[in-house]
């Protein structure tokens, strides 16, 4: 057994250390909000911004430190590891971008995308993470960088919300599902472009399928590249409504309560 799974902190999904770090990412939500309320609109959107950045290091630095994880390697790369196959383009990591560029044009269909969609896409990686990314010392680089990474993304998707930059609104739903129809093809076309170059592994967006069940699922409807994903829109649609009626819910018992 390998020393960093004897240490006392290796990390499996819904035991002590995985839950903890799901609590230590709702608190840092909730902690950003009381800090940063009643501040002006500017601090607030650089406090945002700046977070992004310092997970866009981290990020790098984590991405890097693969290419020196034999492990990783022999699992992913079995003719050696390719940076251009750990570029953010992934859909919770796209927000790393997005979010500063939404706050900076303002643009409510980014936004949407970056508070509904790639959070979800975060939460889901921390939640039902691949093997080589479960049983293992939190304290190894290939396990801190992908759950920091992947919490900090969620932190900031909620922090849309809770900081007053986006509020869900039905009436943004269509504008949503067409930014994410267009990041969609632009992953594409760049899975591509990289396949057919310098990456053949290429598969931003899980456009080429992927072993998760629900894509599983998809591809063996529409074995297609990219099109298989057509369904997602329409679960993703389901899932804007619930969250804008939860959301008019609670803002409907403030007033109530308020008034």
């Amino acid at each position: 057994v390998p020393a960093c799974e004897m240490n006392g902190f290796s990390i499996t999904p819904f035991r002590g250390l995985h839950l903890l770090l799901l609590l230590l990412t709702a608190a840092a939500a909730l902690l950003i909000f009381l800090l940063l309320r009643g501040k002006p609109e500017a601090r607030r959107a650089r406090f945002l911004i700046g977070v992004c950045l310092f997970n866009l290091a981290l990020f790098t630095v984590y991405k890097l430190s693969l290419s020196r994880d034999a492990v990783y390697v022999s699992a992913y790369y079995p003719n050696g590891f390719n940076l251009f196959n750990e570029l953010p383009l992934h859909l919770c990591n796209i927000n790393l971008f997005l979010i500063p560029i939404g706050l900076w044009k303002r643009n409510r269909s980014i936004l949407g995308f970056a508070f509904f969609v790639a959070p979800l896409g975060a939460l889901m990686a921390l939640l039902f993470p691949e093997p080589l990314f479960a049983g293992f010392s939190l304290f190894l680089p290939r396990i801190f960088g992908y759950y920091v990474t992947h919490a900090i993304l969620v932190v900031c998707g909620l922090s849309l919300a809770t900081l007053g930059f986006y509020r869900p609104d039905p009436r943004d739903i269509p504008q949503i599902l067409k930014t994410f129809g267009l990041l969609a093809v632009g992953a594409h076309c760049i899975n591509l472009l990289l396949r057919l170059t310098v990456c053949p592994e290429a598969n931003y967006f899980f456009t080429y399928g992927a072993e998760i069940s629900v894509l599983k699922l998809f591809w063996r409807i529409i074995p297609v590249p990219l099109l298989y994903g057509l369904p997602a829109p329409l679960i993703l649609a389901a899932y804007m409504y619930a969250v804008c009626a939860l959301s008019r819910l609670r803002q409907g018992a403030e007033e109530v309560s308020f008034s």
